[in-house]
């Protein structure tokens, strides 16, 4: 069974952490089978970059990271369509090399169908080969603040394509997955969740933080809302000030402003960008994890807290729902500040009623490597065999 994947987004030296959770999906099913993955880097026709090629090799994990050369016109229209045309011809030759070095794949595996998907669809006619798509985006719900409505003709009408020739859709959540069924009418959306290196995310015994430690952790975009968390943790300083809260990602001027403003300074710490190692060192040491996000699909960051075994307040939004309860934390309503303060107040009150063990035992058993690679494999087996039926 050989299976490539097409990954619109993916980590680069453009942009170290795009679709990292993607990577983390990779290097879980390659621990069962071959898996080769090729990017092509979206710079943008604003970008100028040289033709080369990293590769990364590690077990049965073979990623190509391609980057190829533009030169800009510096006429905004023509730039968009000269650099749409030559990412299409370059995308187009390096699955061709492929096919000539390696030979044709069984099956195509899309992840986020645009742009690779329309390079799926290329070779399903050339070459009829089958292709799956996952999907991470969390745009489709109408809440979001830039949805699937809002983007061009040309962006609606490739990815919706891309649904619907697709062999099978799967994504990370129930609730984004049924708004996708509804809306491109497909018959089924498989739900496969997201990954978490259980080999750093864990349970790790410690006592009981004499100051209660809150931990945040995120990209710092500001659908994250992390002005309204601290804003909350302001509030709470007239009921409980036995609390610390720290912040881990990319460092923001303006959120340290709002620091500083409120002299929260000796409660609230950023640590600036950290490593995915590090990231499950500080849940190992917290108490308790908070996300506010506007808009959500199923985050990583949930349910790595909760195989470290701390509970989590959390916004109800996107699949956020299905991996979080009333026995592993608190759900929220977005935007509603009221709620979050209850919340952060309740789960300071009443942290001995959360079993820290069971929580991780839960969560490891749902997010494995080895579980959720075998639901890919799985879903791999079962398109190849209709589709050995229908030939």
């Amino acid at each position: 069974m050989k299976i490539l994947w097409l990954a619109s987004w993916y980590p680069d030296e453009y942009e170290p952490a795009n679709g990292d959770f993607v990577q983390r999906h990779a290097k879980a099913v390659s621990q069962l089978i071959n898996i080769d993955v090729i990017h092509v880097v979206q710079a943008g026709r604003k970008f100028n970059y040289l033709n080369k090629v990293v590769k990364n090799n590690d077990g049965n994990l073979h990623e190509a990271i391609h980057y190829f050369t533009y030169k800009k016109s510096n006429i905004d229209w023509l730039d968009k369509i000269l650099y749409n045309k030559t990412y299409w011809h370059y995308y187009k030759k390096v699955v061709e090399d492929y096919i000539q070095q390696k030979g044709k794949p069984d099956l195509l595996h899309v992840h986020v169908p645009f742009k690779a998907g329309i390079i799926a669809m290329a070779f399903l006619r050339k070459y009829k080969i089958p292709f799956i798509v996952s999907e991470h985006s969390s745009f489709y719900s109408k809440n979001a603040k830039e949805n699937f409505s809002s983007r061009d003709f040309y962006f609606r009408f490739y990815t919706t394509q891309t649904f619907k020739k697709a062999a099978l859709v799967t994504n990370v959540s129930a609730a984004i997955g049924r708004i996708l069924k509804q809306m491109f009418d497909l018959k089924d959306v498989h739900i496969i969740p997201n990954v978490v290196d259980t080999n750093h995310f864990y349970f790790k015994p410690k006592e009981r933080n004499k100051i209660f430690r809150w931990l945040h952790v995120s990209s710092m975009h500001p659908v994250k809302n992390v002005d309204r968390i601290i804003e909350t943790f302001n509030c709470i300083l007239k009921e409980r000030n036995d609390w610390e809260l720290i912040i881990c990602g990319p460092l923001n001027k303006e959120y340290e402003q709002l620091v500083s403003q409120l002299n929260l300074q000796t409660k609230i710490k950023f640590t600036g960008e950290i490593s995915y190692e590090e990231v499950a060192k500080q849940m190992q040491q917290a108490d308790a994890f908070i996300l506010f996000s506007r808009q959500e699909n199923f985050p990583c960051v949930i349910i790595e807290a909760l195989c470290c075994g701390i509970p989590v307040v959390t916004s109800n939004i996107g699949g956020t729902a299905e991996a979080v309860n009333e026995l592993n934390g608190i759900l929220v309503e977005p935007n509603n500040r009221d709620e979050l303060q209850s919340a952060i107040i309740s789960m300071m009150n009443n942290i001995n009623k959360y079993n820290p063990e069971k929580i991780s035992a839960d969560a490891i058993s749902k997010y494995n490597y080895n579980t959720v690679a075998q639901q890919f494999v799985d879903t791999y087996k079962d398109v190849l065999k209709h589709q050995t039926q229908h030939i």
